[in-house]
């Protein structure tokens, strides 16, 4: 099987490169490995100087957030030839085995659109970040299980699931290509729900492969978590954008059942914690998804503009 590594950089080299040599150092190589540069403020090939001729760069002149770097990636692989197309968060790295276990659960079964890796945390000793989702339609939309976890041997089944998450998944070429990429409207966080859920109602599976790992520096790509974080409003977002585009009437009154007891509890728990202005993102976030608004992403500090390349069209492809 001819896989293609996509990776999304948006101003942190440093993490990219080191993602990208775990991949290469791995039992199984990618035939490409595509580093899609989502309108960093600054050049990033200098940091792979003596890597160059095992990557293959697209150049965007502006961020266009995880599900858009990645479906430029994506886009390039598939013309090329890509059978499989193995999506790794940048802050993520690579186990020696992860790929070449996901590509063994997905040539195995011809019914499965994506397979997705057990992420764990990159402290000593790590954690469980998360194994899989499942799509519960609560006040947080999803459940991530095994999220934080001690014991690292727990959720070591493979398993049918509802979706597996961006940071490490490996995507069938012609589920792609009956499904389509990623809704580029999701920006970053649900986009990978979101495509999972639209795979299974083609027929398509999903599954957890527990034996292909990751390891994950949690927010590092976005220069740090917290609840006053870009993240709190796009995954408010992005639920409710995903509750308008795939639930039906019975499933969106009981969200917004589930969502209102949720707010109310959040409300208290964010004022004890003297969190109130990330709580009031969250609630623009709600806002913005019911009034379909697009991501303010000069407000969240999430808008950059390549002007160090100089380039007339706006994908290049070296390496």
């Amino acid at each position: 099987m001819r896989v293609a590594a996509v990776v999304v950089n948006w101003n942190r080299a440093d993490l990219t490169r080191e993602c990208v040599e775990s991949i290469r150092g791995g039992r199984l190589v990618p035939t490409w490995t595509v580093v899609v540069d989502n309108g960093s403020v600054e050049d990033p090939r200098h940091v792979f100087a003596d890597t160059a001729g095992s990557v293959c760069w697209v150049f965007l002149r502006e961020n266009r957030g995880f599900a858009g770097g990645a479906n430029a990636g994506m886009e390039f692989a598939l013309r090329h030839g890509a059978e499989a197309i193995f999506l790794v968060n940048n802050d993520a790295v690579v186990d020696p085995t992860c790929l070449s276990e996901l590509v063994k659960a997905l040539e195995r079964d011809g019914s499965l659109a994506a397979v997705g890796a057990k992420t764990l945390t990159q402290e000593k000793p790590p954690r469980i970040h998360t194994a899989y989702g499942v799509l519960t339609y609560h006040g947080p939309l999803v459940q991530q299980r095994g999220w934080m976890e001690p014991d690292v041997t727990k959720f070591n089944e493979f398993a049918f699931v509802d979706y597996v998450s961006g940071c490490a998944m490996l995507l069938r070429r012609e589920a792609l290509e009956e499904v389509g990429l990623f809704d580029p409207e999701f920006f970053a966080y649900h986009e990978d729900l979101e495509w999972c859920v639209r795979a299974r109602a083609k027929g398509y599976q999903v599954a957890y492969v527990p034996t292909a790992v990751v390891r994950h520096r949690m927010h590092a790509s976005t220069n740090g978590g917290g609840y006053l974080s870009p993240i709190t409003y796009l995954s408010a977002r992005n639920a409710i954008l995903f509750v308008r585009k795939h639930a039906s009437l019975r499933l969106q009154t009981k969200y917004a059942v589930h969502l209102a007891v949720n707010l109310m509890k959040d409300l208290l728990l964010r004022w004890r914690r003297k969190e109130l202005a990330g709580f009031r993102l969250r609630l623009q976030g709600v806002r913005d998804g019911l009034l379909h608004r697009p991501v303010p992403l000069e407000r969240l500090g999430l808008a950059s503009r390549a002007t160090w390349h100089g380039m007339q069209q706006e994908q290049r492809e070296d390496g």
